[in-house]
């Protein structure tokens, strides 16, 4: 009966999925609950090629437990062919944790090719211009911090992603008036998609005005929540154009 079930859920694939798939359910359930590891390991390639994202927890959780490599492996090539992000964690997981060198080799390349297919991916650079180290580093470390609430995967310089983004701080004035401390700044971001053709350039700024404020330690501070609001802005713009 079993190597029937494979056959049948090998063959189900082909079919167009519908809204309710009787095939995903079965390869769901199959993926659970069958003691064969053929069955399973072909039931995960079913989710995968049927499109199933709602089988996303469930094929994390056997690329995490299973006890068959192989199952582990088609889990983890179904999670990169759905391109959900909520498989990234699972992924990352297996590629640094898995006993199997195999399993971790190809939970690699599945995170690989998930985030450069997944438009929601993006590789944030090191930021350039203006402000000094310190200055860059605060407008990148926003950017990542509101880029992730927007939805974004963030990942490093470098890493396979949907977008490169290059960030810049274009100006940042300091000033004193009337007793008053005012910064304003601007700042810039391009994103670049996986064939290197500049996809958006958003730009942002922000001015604050403050009492006092004449110290370094204070500008600072009010320097990185300029910075911060720029980068708040910047992030809703990219939200807006890379959908």
């Amino acid at each position: 009966m079993r190597p029937c079930r494979a056959l049948l859920l090998l063959a189900a694939a082909a079919l167009p999925a519908a809204a309710a798939d009787p095939v995903v359910e079965r390869a769901l359930a199959a993926l659970q609950e069958d003691s064969s590891l053929k069955v399973r390991t072909q039931a995960a390639l079913v989710l995968g090629s049927r499109g199933a994202r709602q089988a996303v927890p469930a094929l994390g959780h056997a690329l995490a437990t299973d006890e068959a490599p192989s199952v582990r492996i088609a889990a983890a090539a179904a999670l990169a062919r759905l391109a959900d992000l909520a498989g990234r964690e699972p992924l990352e997981a297996a590629s640094r944790a898995d006993p199997d060198p195999a399993v971790r080799n190809a939970a690699a390349r599945a995170l690989a090719e998930l985030l450069a297919v997944s438009v929601r991916s993006v590789a944030l650079e090191e930021a350039h211009g203006q402000g000094g180290k310190a200055g860059r580093e605060a407008l990148r470390e926003s950017l990542a911090r509101h880029l992730r609430r927007q939805g974004f995967a963030v990942v490093g310089p470098g890493e396979p992603a949907g977008y490169r983004l290059k960030a810049s701080v274009l100006e940042l004035d300091v000033s004193q008036a009337e007793g008053k401390t005012v910064i304003a700044v601007k700042a810039s971001v391009v994103a670049v998609d996986s064939q290197g053709k500049m996809a958006a350039m958003v730009e942002g700024g922000a001015r604050l005005r403050a009492s006092g404020g004449s110290s370094a330690a204070a500008q600072r501070q009010l320097t990185d929540r300029a910075l911060d609001a720029a980068a708040v802005s910047l992030s809703e713009d990219l939200a807006a154009r890379l959908r």
